[in-house]
Formats: structure tokens, sequence, C-alpha cells
């Protein structure tokens, strides 16, 4: 990319100027919320590992695509996604990527991953489901609107919770959604500062109409 210069660089002296615009940092921000459901967590999982059926149900959603499985079955003769191109669009911005996909039953986990960030799933926990992370560099990023993008849901049986017709506590989860991302650029922040905190709970609420409909 040629850059072109509006004067010589001569023309005139250089003075130190202070900017009355402050934008905001590219710091990682996160953004989280967490519902308690009358369904069990296995059902609750399935849905959430269903990455493919997310543009049907997700706001935020234009594209699901998932391109990877795990290469064996696991023990429920169960195949998992562990790739897929997503693109997703909110505060005025769309971005296109490849997510390295982690899902980890046993943790009741499903982890989504773009650009630099990496897993903190315990390596011990990623090897009983075959798996690895190959770190930034293989799931996107580059020149994009997001440095790096980590979606983790999270579903767990409910602690102490019964419904009012006394079926067995195994019945509720607790469903937790959890977005780390860090623009790369601090003009992204500011532009989409205004609805940044009503993702993640309008994604939550989005998922609880989806149980209903299919469980």
């Amino acid at each position: 990319r040629t850059v072109r210069l509006l004067s010589p660089l001569h023309s005139r002296p250089f003075h130190l100027r202070r900017s009355f615009i402050t934008l905001p940092d590219t710091s990682p921000q996160t953004l989280t919320a967490a519902r308690r459901l009358p369904y069990n967590h296995s059902q609750l999982y399935d849905i959430i590992a269903d990455v493919d059926s997310y543009v049907r149900f997700l706001p935020y959603c234009k594209v699901s695509r998932v391109t990877r499985w795990t290469p064996t079955p696991d023990s429920n003769n169960r195949r998992w996604p562990t790739q897929a191109d997503l693109t997703a669009g909110w505060g005025g911005f769309e971005e296109t990527y490849t997510s390295r996909l982690f899902c980890v039953p046993s943790l009741g986990i499903v982890e989504a991953i773009s650009g630099d960030a990496r897993t903190e799933i315990p390596p011990s926990e990623l090897q009983k489901q075959g798996l690895s992370d190959p770190g930034p560099g293989s799931g996107g990023g580059g020149d994009g609107v997001f440095k790096s993008l980590v979606t983790r849901w999270t579903v767990q049986p409910a602690e102490g919770a019964t419904r009012a017709d006394n079926r067995s506590q195994h019945d509720w989860s607790d469903v937790r959604l959890s977005i780390k991302y860090q623009f790369a650029n601090p003009l992204y922040m500011a532009v989409s500062s205004a609805v940044a905190d009503k993702v993640a709970p309008i994604m939550v609420e989005a998922f609880v109409e989806q149980a209903k409909r299919v469980l």
C-alpha cells in the first residue's frame, strides 16, 4: 500500500500537539450472562455444541458452518466439532473468521476461539477428548475487527434446585456465557461501546428460546 504525503516533510517546522480526543484503549474486555433453566444439562449441552445451527437462532451470528470434527468418536460414539467458519456482526461491525472449537462435555464447556487467543481449558482435559490447542494463527485473525475473541458456553447441573413438580434437581441447569474480546483498533471500541453490554444477555435469551423450541 502506498502512503501519499499531503505536503513535503520539510515544508513546516514540527510541533508537538496535545490531542483533545481520547480514544478508549484496546485492552481485553469481558461480557457475561447466566441463566438457570429447567432442562437437563446434557440436552442443553447438545444444543450449544450444535454449532451449525447457530445461524438459525443466535441474533449476532450471520454464518455458522463446521469444517472439522474430532477424527474418532468418543465413548458415546459422538464426534464433536473442532473448527468452524463463523460470521458475527454487532455494534456496526461484521467479522468473518475461522474459529478453533473445544467441546469438553465432562466440564460442560463449548468454546470458540479466534485470533491471538488461546484456550484456558487444562491440557489434561483436552487430552481426554483427543484435543489440543494449535495456538494463534490456526483459527483466523490478522487484519480483522478483533485481535482476539473467545466465546465460552458452560452448562452444568444446578445445585440445590428443584422443580415445582418435585422432579430431580438434575432437571435444572446453570448456563453461563462468557465473551472475551480485544479489538484491533480503539475506534472499534468507541463505536461499539453503546451496545457491548447487551450482547451476552441477548445471546443467552436467544439460546433459552431455542431450548424451549426443541426440548
